[in-house]
């Protein structure tokens, strides 16, 4: 279970002040806080505080894959669960710096203290290109994303497009040495389909494996499901998951089924 807080103090034209409250009784491990500073030289923007860094596609639901995977509920011998940004990351402290290139091409680049080692050592490097656009009823994304912390490194690719009442996203992650002298890989796979207004359905794959080089070890989750908005303010999700383990002796884990709910003011 996870509950957040948001708040943005809008202090000029040119900085606001963000915040963000984990509510549980370890939140102070989930509090972000930072300053934005805008309309500087060339349309650059520069933030400083305590947050994460800008990588991929920074999906809500904790669970996948690309993010921090099932925090130890179901952890089916896996020895990682899924990337780093796991719920209880404890965000670093960062100085971010980003800037319109030309068209729809962004790029940001920051230095964090660590998130693999969780201290105050300013060893975290990322970097994102991200380029959007549209065409008649057509939009468009795609995003490359590196991150490096001494010997651990991850690099990845995203994107989406929306066409009608569809909408497609995706990302595919690959980590050097998240687990010592090995390469990870995740990835995320969704398609939404908006019925009515405020109902869209759902349709996603998640993989992981944490030792590509092994032969077997990786799990595959098949999710399909319901986004309902019955407020401008609400959303509730409602999901069922079912996990195949390519694992020796494993059987097949019973499914999962999920509600999430956010709000937002």
């Amino acid at each position: 279970m996870q509950a957040d807080i948001y708040s943005y103090l809008k202090l000029n034209s040119n900085a606001g002040i963000f915040t963000k409250i984990g509510v549980r009784g370890s939140s102070s491990l989930s509090t972000e806080y930072w300053a934005l500073l805008s309309n500087l030289p060339q349309n650059a923007w520069v933030r400083v505080g305590r947050t994460l860094p800008n990588y991929g596609l920074r999906v809500d639901d904790h669970t996948s894959f690309i993010r921090g995977g099932n925090f130890k509920r179901t952890i089916f011998g896996l020895e990682k669960e899924g990337l780093i940004f796991g719920p209880l990351l404890n965000p670093p402290t960062i100085l971010e710096l980003g800037v319109p290139m030309f068209g729809g091409l962004q790029w940001t680049s920051s230095v964090s203290t660590s998130l693999i080692n969780n201290n105050e050592e300013m060893n975290n490097l990322t970097t994102q290109f991200n380029y959007s656009g549209s065409n008649d009823n057509i939009t468009y994304m795609a995003g490359f994303s590196y991150m490096q912390e001494d010997n651990f490194s991850m690099l990845g690719v995203s994107g989406g497009i929306s066409f009608s009442d569809f909408t497609w996203t995706f990302e595919a992650d690959q980590a050097e040495n998240w687990i010592d002298g090995n390469t990870s890989l995740a990835l995320y796979d969704e398609i939404a389909w908006e019925i009515i207004q405020g109902v869209q359905l759902i349709g996603k794959y998640d993989f992981f494996d944490p030792k590509i080089d092994w032969q077997t070890g990786s799990i595959s989750r098949y999710t399909f499901g319901a986004e309902i908005y019955p407020l401008n303010i609400m959303e509730i999700k409602l999901q069922a998951r079912f996990n195949q383990l390519d694992q020796d002796n494993s059987t097949t884990p019973d499914p999962e089924y999920l509600i999430q709910t956010h709000f937002w003011f």
